[in-house]
């Protein structure tokens, strides 16, 4: 007698926070957990959160403990999220799924921004499309500034600058007279010597 050899099962998803069609008010984290340990090489198995505006609201890549998979996510507009989710198995094959959870938060609760692209190896290319960016001023913009920059006034310090001319200018004139009058006198004196003689 022949007897079939068992064929091997592949791992799957048990369980998940938040599950298909939740509804949840607050969430930090996507939570996945398998029937087998999950093998962990160059980040093969993820969890990707993408909301309604499609992008993508995971903060950092997953992390793995043994059978549990985890995401940190920080979450945007109410609405419909999308989780997709990629693991390799104990078998090392690798298996796949998405589904939906709705988002209602509290009123009032602040909206992160999403992500034009997944957390995991884009790190440093990714960037958020509602980010609001500073503009740096225009060179014409500086100019118009500088242009409606009133000039300041004129203080007392220039008036006073030119009142120290004037007197410096009324010394001189004496110092010069003053110079006049003792040649003359030397000149008078020498006429008057050259004459007695």
């Amino acid at each position: 007698m022949l007897f079939a050899a068992p064929a091997a099962a592949h791992d799957n998803l048990l369980d998940s926070a938040p599950s298909a069609g939740d509804t949840v008010t607050t969430l930090e984290a996507v939570s996945l957990t398998f029937s087998g340990e999950l093998i962990d090489f160059g980040q093969a198995s993820f969890a990707q959160v993408q909301g309604p505006d499609g992008l993508y609201y995971e903060t950092s890549c997953s992390t793995i403990d043994l059978n549990v998979l985890t995401t940190p996510v920080a979450l945007g507009e109410a609405g419909t999220y999308t989780i997709l989710w990629n693991a390799v198995s104990s078998d090392g094959h690798p298996i796949s799924e998405s589904f939906e959870f709705q988002y209602a938060p509290e009123e009032g609760t602040e909206s992160a921004l999403g992500w034009d692209l997944p957390a995991c190896e884009n790190e440093r290319i990714r960037a958020q499309p509602g980010a609001v960016v500073a503009a740096s001023p225009t060179p014409t913009q500086s100019a118009q500034d500088e242009a409606t920059t009133p000039t300041p006034a004129k203080t007392d310090s220039a008036s006073d600058g030119s009142s120290e001319g004037v007197v410096v200018l009324f010394m001189l004139g004496g110092v010069f007279v003053l110079a006049a009058v003792i040649a003359a006198a030397f000149w008078l004196i020498r006429a008057r010597r050259r004459r007695t003689e």
